[in-house]
């Protein structure tokens, strides 16, 4: 039997901070902490000489136990075949940069809900199913096979018995249970993962070495994809670990790992770079779904602090691969560059089909004044998006009038919210707004209506140094106030702000009980940031997960985002309809340049080193002369339903 693993994990679903750009103002990377990068932890290390007991399986298990001989009669599985380009080779590096460096590294923990933290977990832990970024069926990770009861409340897996850790110790059954009990210690201080997963199913049971069972406390659709996407630890690491120890210990180093990737000690060099090393030992690196997958040596992430000066080491060849999100880069810097001219540097737009995130001013609904939905209304009919968009972005973004922007979920009458000073006033004077000080601010109660804007990126402040002059024409004062990555970090998981621009990724499942829900609200270090608290939408947030047919979901989720939309809980901006990528041509890529259901992160796991380009490009830059035509900027590969066929056949 193969294995099938995707890069597209299951356990995606859950909402996470979108990563770099200078129009997405938060970044996915937590605060730097004062703990060295360095660590006693010893685990993930050179996996190349390890030694594994039983490559095909422990012969003595049984095989109705899961054991090698397993047949899988009245089991489910997929063989969907190769996912990557099969032309991909192995080998050379790719380099990026992230603009601070992390504040933990860790798999689960407070603050571990980072970009960085879900690459280097999708690249170096697996789950027991994951997801085709094709054509989104189940397919195998580190299960080969699965059960599910047919009251949706029992589930069962049937472990690979080829998979193995870095350090050669066989994947087993008990690896999910001493999982499982780490997310539950509350002082690993993870109430998101706690309430998706131990939450709503009791503690896995080991049936066998190579079999666990899982029984759900109640039935939500989500049960299936929680405990299918699970990244699990390994059991002879963490057992009898507390949250706290395990806080401490792997702060800033990994366990062993099961995927295709590791991150060595000695690659984790604290405020410079981050290098993730391809396993010469993966255990299913030869079956016939990783065709094409994985291809890099290495992946290197460079510490860069500054947006543009991120943007430039590109420009000059620095670094390999950089999604740029701020548009007038995009648009005016890179068309006159020489490189660009001769084909040397590439830029290109890839659709995907994958949902797009939200982002705009968080405002704390816990604390006057922005407790008042008229007050948050009135700031967001005083953000000139359309003018800004046209005068600094190019046009090249899409105003925001939904949390699920163009996807099915988006609630068709939503109306957007235009930038209108009269409307505006007449929301604050509706909200008891009226006196005014001497310098012409508005008073109620003897307070001021000042607002304080926290944010953390220079290249922003034009557009809020536009929203600050709107709002004091009117009577509202904008307090700037421009913080490091870390400090914006740290203060949206302590709600320690007033008003605060955020980003959020979205994901192939949405989750809303995480950035909606009342029980998360009060909850530090969950994504309900705003403090959002509504009895008619956690009446739908329940129902939602008790209903298991999808388009009965997606009429849930539009009722949600009028909800949500009415409240202004976000003074909404803008978000990106495509990727863009500027990178250096010695790479190769599949036709469709990123999967369907993909990101511009998936380039990391689909594209491949070229020598033959690479050789071409240094002769470039050496006769100064082109290496060929520049490509179309565009790739929109999924609009034709039989490409989408093709290649997810």
């Amino acid at each position: 039997m193969t294995n099938q693993r995707a890069f597209v994990s299951l356990n995606g679903w859950l909402a996470m901070p979108l990563a770099l750009g200078a129009l997405f103002l938060s970044q996915g990377c937590s605060p730097t902490s004062s703990n060295n990068a360095s660590s006693t932890a010893t685990s993930s290390s050179d996996s190349t000489n390890v030694v594994v007991e039983f490559p095909d399986g422990d012969p003595s298990i049984p095989a109705e136990l899961g054991g090698p001989r397993f047949v899988g009669e009245g089991w489910e599985t997929a063989s969907p075949g190769a996912i990557g380009d099969p032309s991909a080779r192995k080998g050379g590096v790719i380099s990026s940069s992230i603009p601070n460096w992390p504040d933990n590294l860790r798999r689960f923990g407070t603050g571990s809900n980072t970009w960085l933290n879900y690459l280097i977990r999708d690249l170096c832990y697996e789950s027991l199913c994951g997801v085709h970024p094709m054509t989104l069926e189940t397919i195998p990770g580190l299960a080969s096979h699965w059960q599910v009861s047919d009251d949706n409340m029992t589930f069962r897996f049937r472990i690979d018995p080829r998979a193995h850790w870095s350090d050669g110790k066989p994947v087993v059954a008990d690896d999910w249970i001493a999982t499982y009990r780490l997310i539950n210690d509350d002082t690993l201080i993870d109430p998101m993962m706690k309430q998706v997963i131990c939450n709503v199913m009791e503690e896995p049971k080991a049936l066998s070495k190579y079999m666990i069972e899982v029984k759900c406390k109640e039935k939500n659709w989500r049960n299936f994809l929680a405990i299918a996407g699970l990244t699990p630890l390994p059991a002879h690491e963490i057992q009898g670990m507390t949250g706290g120890d395990f806080l401490e210990k792997y702060n800033f180093a990994f366990t062993a790992t099961t995927g295709p990737y590791e991150v060595l000690p000695e690659d984790i060099r604290k405020n410079e770079s981050l290098t993730i090393t391809r396993r010469k030992n993966y255990w299913a690196k030869d079956d016939e779904s990783n065709q094409g997958l994985y291809n890099f040596d290495k992946i290197r992430m460079v510490v860069v602090r500054d947006r543009r000066l991120q943007f430039e080491k590109a420009c000059k060849g620095e670094v390999d691969f950089h999604p740029v999100f701020t548009a007038k880069w995009w648009v005016e810097d890179v068309e006159p560059l020489d490189a660009y001219k001769n084909g040397q540097l590439i830029r290109t737009e890839i659709f995907t089909r994958f949902p797009k995130g939200f982002q705009g001013l968080a405002f704390n609904m816990r604390q006057a004044p922005l407790d008042d939905h008229r007050v948050r209304k009135a700031i967001a009919h005083l953000y000139d998006r359309k003018t800004l968009l046209t005068k600094f972005a190019y046009d090249q973004y899409d105003a925001l009038k939904s949390y699920y922007p163009g996807s099915d979920a988006q609630n068709p009458n939503n109306k957007m919210i235009e930038y209108n000073p009269t409307k505006a006033v007449e929301l604050l004077t509706d909200a008891g707004w009226v006196e005014r000080d001497s310098d012409g601010i508005l008073k109620k109660d003897n307070q001021r209506l000042t607002i304080t804007i926290m944010y953390r990126s220079e290249g922003f402040e034009k557009y809020l140094t536009s929203l600050q002059e709107s709002c004091r024409k009117v009577g509202v004062e904008i307090n700037l106030n421009r913080v490091t990555p870390e400090t914006h970090w740290k203060n949206m998981m302590e709600r320690s702000f007033q008003a605060a621009g955020m980003a959020w990724g979205a994901s192939l499942y949405p989750n809303p009980i995480s950035n909606w829900s009342s029980q998360m609200a009060d909850q530090d270090g969950s994504n309900n940031i705003t403090g959002f608290k509504d009895p008619q939408a956690d009446e739908i947030i329940a129902k939602y997960d008790a209903e298991f047919e999808m388009a009965e979901r997606t009429k849930m989720l539009r009722e949600l985002d009028g909800i949500i939309y009415a409240q202004v809980p976000y003074a909404l901006e803008w978000y990106n309809p495509c990727e863009r990528i500027l990178y250096w041509n010695k790479f190769g890529m599949p036709s469709y340049g990123l999967p369907r259901y993909g990101e511009y992160e998936s380039a990391f796991a689909f594209w491949w080193y070229d020598p033959e380009k690479v050789a071409a490009l240094k002769e470039s830059q050496k006769s100064r002369t082109a290496m060929g035509p520049i490509p179309e900027l565009q790739i929109r590969p999924w609009e034709d339903e039989n490409v989408i066929d093709q290649a997810a056949n």
